[in-house]
């Protein structure tokens, strides 16, 4: 497309299409600044709410075995509740809890009493009691008002003791002896040197939680704090203690996904400075970088609003955001590239803003509209894969080209058309006064006979082009003045 965009533009002095002419002068009023500056407002104030209403899991394929099954599962049985986990190990790999004999033998006396008997802890299990302890009281502090949940933990199970640690009747040890035996297993590994410990959370404020809400409405703000008290709890247990205690959560995870998708569209946003910098040598008028500063704008903000209420009907991936971001970056870039590279050379041709607009628009436009097109083709065919999180990733990017084409065709010849001085002064690479209203309007000194203006050295003409004697009007003598 590159090389033919330059053989279609070998002569300088392309016709000038009806079509062009018409397009242009429609551009010239008010109403594309107006929808330019208001779709960029309401994208950007749609943008939150849009992230929050992303998903991070990957749902199967609706018509798969997978989603068969999980269709099932959801008609049946309540939505997962939210499950913080906190992992608690040995630093030297010593076990938490003493070795415990797990065949019953019933024809020794006593059998099951000395079954059920607990036997004499290790170093560590005192020190692992008091986290389990501790990290109840945590989720209390934080859960006990607005939710219902459920704290388990081997050092926690059981029924109910005295204040001085003992039961009150001596059947109440051997029903726990029994439920220890039962939950050593599904809450140690094979060596007992790691054990896990669970808050469960099935509601809060009246609303069911899952891991796919926290975070996204006011009913799991609870959640959110908890989540973070036990992840300052277990930074700031001490690393010289026999114990590690780590943060092992879903949400956890979701979390630490989401702030990896907007680190990627921060890395991407900071690759768009070395390319401001190559746009601007080529230009060669660092102004026209704001024209391209406002298609990005306009481009992201407008297919967030077009996105957001997608996002409201069907499931839309957390990756969406960053591939927004970056493609919106380079395709308006690379549309700017082509564009306002053809509307210098046209400029310094000779050409006037009209003329040289009319020209652009008849080669680099159409290269942009031709290019932009096939991408958007090329992400709509991403519709054809029946999973949502690659599906809806594609929809968000064609968006995105097909406003970057928008923006390129319409808002960048409404610009130059309505500030053609200040963006066509390209002296000093742009950073002179010249094309500046507030400068432009200072009082001239005019010649003897008031006709011309005349300018003295040291002063410039508002095209631009330095002072020269023989450019300035010959003042009147002085017995005239």
């Amino acid at each position: 497309l590159i090389a033919a965009e330059h053989l279609s533009t070998g002569h300088k002095s392309a016709p000038m299409g009806v079509m062009e002419e018409r397009f242009l002068d429609r551009l010239q009023q008010s109403t594309i600044g107006a929808v330019t500056f208001v779709a960029t407002l309401v994208g950007g104030i749609c943008y939150f709410p849009f992230t929050s209403a992303l998903i991070l899991s990957v749902e199967p394929t609706p018509t798969s075995p997978s989603g068969v099954a999980h269709r099932i599962y959801a008609q049946y049985f309540p939505p997962e509740p939210v499950q913080l986990l906190v992992l608690v190990k040995s630093r030297d790999g010593s076990p938490l809890i003493p070795h415990v004999n797990s065949t019953l033998e019933p024809e020794q006396p006593r059998a099951l009493e000395r079954w059920v008997a607990a036997p004499p802890p290790t170093p560590l299990t005192a020190e692992a009691a008091q986290v389990s302890h501790e990290l109840s009281g945590v989720a209390a502090r934080e859960l006990d008002v607005h939710c219902r949940y459920t704290f388990l933990s081997y050092f926690d199970i059981g029924l109910k003791k005295s204040h001085e640690g003992r039961h009150d009747r001596p059947i109440h040890d051997v029903l726990d002896g029994i439920i220890s035996r039962v939950a050593r297993p599904m809450l140690f590994d094979s060596d007992a040197s790691r054990t896990l410990m669970l808050v469960q959370i099935e509601a809060c404020h009246g609303e069911d939680m899952t891991a796919e809400i926290v975070g996204k409405n006011e009913a799991s703000a609870p959640v959110v704090s908890a989540m973070e008290a036990l992840k300052d709890y277990a930074d700031a247990y001490p690393a010289s203690s026999g114990l590690a205690v780590e943060r092992v959560s879903f949400p956890g995870v979701m979390a630490t996904v989401q702030e990896g998708v907007e680190t990627a569209m921060l890395l991407s946003t900071l690759t768009a400075i070395p390319a401001f910098v190559l746009l601007g040598v080529f230009f060669k008028n660092l102004r026209l970088l704001i024209i391209t500063l406002i298609n990005i704008a306009f481009c992201v903000a407008t297919s967030v609003l077009i996105m957001y209420p997608v996002s409201l009907s069907m499931k839309v991936s957390a990756e969406a955001p960053a591939m927004m971001v970056a493609t919106g970056l380079a395709m308006s870039i690379d549309y700017s590239l082509f564009i306002l590279t053809r509307f210098g050379e046209e400029k310094r041709a000779g050409a006037s803003v009209k003329q040289a607009l009319l020209v652009t628009l008849q080669t680099s436009g159409h290269t942009v509209f031709i290019s932009g097109s096939t991408l958007c083709l090329c992400f709509l065919g991403m519709l054809l894969i029946p999973v949502s999180t690659i599906s809806t990733m594609g929809l968000a990017a064609a968006f995105t080209v097909l406003f970057a084409i928008v923006g390129g065709l319409t808002i960048t010849p409404a610009l130059l058309l309505s500030f053609p001085d200040f963006f066509t002064a390209d002296r000093r690479l742009g950073l002179s006064a010249d094309g500046i209203a507030l400068f432009a309007a200072a009082p001239k000194r005019l010649a003897g006979d008031g006709s011309e203006p005349m300018l003295g050295q040291g002063q410039e003409r508002a095209s631009g082009l330095p002072w020269s004697p023989a450019a300035a009007p010959t003042a009147a003598p002085a017995a005239d003045a």
